[in-house]
Formats: C-alpha cells, sequence, structure tokens
C-alpha cells in the first residue's frame, strides 16, 4: 500500500500562485483597453477590461492616446451607450487617437 501525503498547503504558499485583480484576470483572459490624456501614452492611465463600458465615467472625453492588449479589437464610440462616432481600435496597437476622436471618448466595447 502506498503512503499518501495528507498535508494541506495554503494556495498563496505555492510558488508562482497569485491572487489577481479583476483587471488584471480581464488582460490576462483576453485583453484591456488602456486609455491615456495626453499624447505618447503620458498623463493618466485608466484600464478598460469589462465587456461593456457604457460610459468612461470620469475619463469621458479626456483620452488621446489608446493601446489595445490581448488579441481583441475594442470600439469607441463619442457617445455614451455606444452612440455617435465609432473607431475600431486593432488588438496589440497603440497609438494616439485620430483627431477626430481626440479627448472625444466616452464609450468602449471590445470586438
Amino acid at each position: 500500500m502506498s503512503n499518501i501525503n495528507n498535508q494541506t498547503q495554503d494556495l498563496y504558499s505555492i510558488e508562482l500562485v497569485q491572487d489577481l485583480d479583476q483587471e488584471t484576470a480581464a488582460t490576462v483572459s483576453g485583453g484591456a483597453l488602456v486609455l491615456s490624456s495626453d499624447a505618447g501614452g503620458e498623463g493618466t492611465r485608466r484600464t478598460f477590461s469589462a465587456a461593456r463600458n457604457r460610459s468612461l465615467g470620469s475619463f469621458n472625453n479626456i483620452a488621446s492616446w489608446y493601446e489595445v492588449t490581448g488579441n481583441r479589437d475594442w470600439f469607441v464610440y463619442t457617445g455614451q451607450n455606444f452612440s455617435g462616432r465609432r473607431r475600431r481600435l486593432g488588438a496589440g496597437k497603440s497609438n494616439n487617437l485620430p483627431a477626430s476622436f481626440n479627448d472625444d471618448v466616452e464609450s468602449a466595447r471590445p470586438v
């Protein structure tokens, strides 16, 4: 008969296991949209990882730069609730928002 090790180990004491916050988990599992208040990714940054961001809240009409992590494109809209003009941002890309969207994004969702 074999001996079975009945010892239990706390999950967090196992090497390389760590607790992920919601944004990090979403980023790892499918990507996120990172927006910055200034061109070139400078200034205040905010990460959006929820499936549907009907409003960017305090970040409405502030974004000048974006980065899309993961493998899914995102749509940004000039109005809340996915209204107004729409722009598709490619997965794995980052850039300044075009002039017609600079400081004029109010909602976003992954494609």
